[in-house]
């Protein structure tokens, strides 16, 4: 895949969690992913980065804004800002980078992800 096209996708599967697209995110990771928040107990599986994307953390619920994206050969990272819409409590701001990398069998497929998330005041 191309950098542009590559660099496209990791913006459209970004986009997708904060839409709430669980399947987009379903058809685009592998059986066998790993996401590592750091901080926090790696999730392996297609289906534990379901549960944790759309349960308890929901994403959908965030404002986000992308700063910047870079992907080369089969690995990427997305730079941006999210924060939380208030309701009854303060309104909460995020910096956050994911980097990810992914296998090509005729559709991209993540197979890894590393998200580093720092509240900011």
């Amino acid at each position: 895949m191309e950098a542009n096209s590559a660099s496209e996708f990791l913006r459209e599967f970004n986009d997708a969690f904060f839409k709430g697209k669980k399947d987009f995110i379903e058809q685009h990771v592998s059986d066998d992913v790993v996401w590592i928040m750091v901080g926090a107990m790696p999730l392996k599986g297609r289906q534990a980065l379901i549960d944790a994307a759309f349960g308890m953390q929901d994403y959908t619920q965030m404002d986000y804004v992308v700063d910047m994206v870079i992907a080369q050969g089969q690995e990427g990272a997305v730079k941006g800002v999210m924060t939380s819409k208030g309701g009854n409590e303060r309104e909460r701001r995020y910096c956050y980078c994911d980097f990810y990398e992914w296998q090509e069998s005729g559709e991209l497929q993540i197979t890894k992800m590393t998200s580093f998330v720092v509240e900011t005041k």
